[in-house]
């Protein structure tokens, strides 16, 4: 979209509007915690738009807060830094090409510091109200003359809904459970199934999204001439379906860390050719998602270029804890001879970034094998830390 060179930095109106304030928290989603459903959006939307951060960011009046965030180790930022804000009272998704060129964000502290944001696009999350609550947007580090694709803003516009399906549902669902309370305050009975059919309808939801959301991609990417570009998007977005299914079947509260490790990798290799090792560890929603597309990478460059492009290869994974810490040892051997990258992919940004974005990775490159060792402080993926 074209940008109106007399808008200014200032914080626009539709930030502090009592309405809008009000249909943002009957959500009830500020502060809470981390979820699957939307984490899986915000991957989605990195993958979709090649960009290293994507984030569902929901604009209070003095803070824009992130229900879920990728590329970013923070959670929330006071409202003079949001960028997310401009895009409240636009009827299209704000795309930014240049922050540095654009009078609403050139003072931006973000862009004129650390982390020097460059590009920016946010499609509304717009209520049944018919008021925008945040947005679904993507950032990155390097401008972007013309913005995003067309296509590509079309699949962010179709993430921002389904991100206000699932907040809809929700809503809905806590309405008619207060109400049928008030009709009979009296308390469950054992066995009460309610939270069990909640998280059934909220499964099924979620399902068709991913559905939807498969097929968004499919057309989105159909004119790529790279088809290895489509076919890399599409494996990612199965692992993480499979880390999904896992999640739900505990009830979206935790999955094993060696299930996330079986489920994923038994799309590459047969299982006797992987071996895993390792104590009973139980990830958050969040991380095991983290682990799958982790996982999913490595296993990747280990078909494409590692131990399981030949049928001699094993791969070994194993994990402990250390005073705190998680530490995880991928480590190919009987494969080809590997060596150092001469560029970074994708895929290589990604296993770069770490468990749950923790960073701290390493990586060597030698006769024997690809090897690979990650830590993450406990606190960060270990379900109810």
């Amino acid at each position: 979209m074209s940008v109106d060179q007399a808008s200014t930095g200032k914080i626009p109106a539709a930030v502090t509007d009592p309405q809008r304030l009000s249909v943002l928290r009957s959500y009830g989603m500020l502060d809470t915690g981390p979820e699957p459903e939307f984490d899986d959006i915000v991957m989605l939307a990195r993958q979709i738009c090649d960009a290293p951060v994507a984030l569902i960011s929901l604009v209070d009046a003095e803070r824009q807060w992130f229900k879920a965030v990728s590329g970013l180790e923070i959670c929330e930022t006071s409202i003079e830094q949001s960028v997310c804000a401009h895009a409240l009272a636009m009827p299209e998704t704000l795309n930014i090409p240049d922050l540095t060129r654009d009078p609403r964000t050139k003072d931006n502290p973000h862009v004129t510091g650390e982390p020097y944001l460059r590009f920016y696009a946010g499609a509304p999350l717009i209520a049944a109200e018919g008021v925008a609550i945040g947005t679904v947007c993507v950032i990155d580090t390097v401008p972007r003359p013309g913005g995003l694709l067309s296509d590509q803003l079309i699949a962010l516009e179709a993430l921002a809904r389904q991100v206000m399906t699932q907040l809809e549902l929700r809503r809905d669902l806590v309405r008619a459970y207060a109400q049928a309370r008030h009709h009979d305050p009296a308390p469950p009975a054992v066995g009460d199934r309610t939270d069990a059919a909640i998280n059934a309808e909220l499964g099924q939801r979620m399902n068709n999204a991913m559905a939807l959301v498969q097929a968004i991609a499919n057309q989105t990417l159909r004119n790529v001439t790279e088809r290895y570009a489509v076919d890399a998007f599409e494996r990612r977005l199965d692992a993480l379906s499979r880390a999904h299914n896992i999640l739900q079947q505990q009830g979206w509260i935790s999955a094993g860390l060696r299930e996330v490790l079986a489920g994923v990798l038994a799309a590459h290799a047969d299982k006797s050719r992987v071996r895993l090792d390792g104590p009973d560890i139980r990830l958050d929603p969040k991380a095991a998602l983290s682990f799958s597309m982790l996982l999913h990478e490595l296993a990747t460059n280990a078909v494409k270029y590692g131990a399981l492009g030949n049928n001699r290869g094993h791969v070994a994974v194993s994990w402990a804890t250390e005073g705190g810490t998680l530490v995880l040892d991928w480590r190919e051997t009987g494969g080809p001879e590997v060596t150092t990258p001469s560029r970074k992919g994708l895929g290589t940004r990604l296993i770069d970034l770490g468990i749950a974005g923790a960073g701290n990775v390493s990586k060597s490159y030698d006769a024997s094998g690809f090897r690979a060792m990650f830590r993450v402080p406990m606190e960060k993926v270990a379900q109810g830390s």
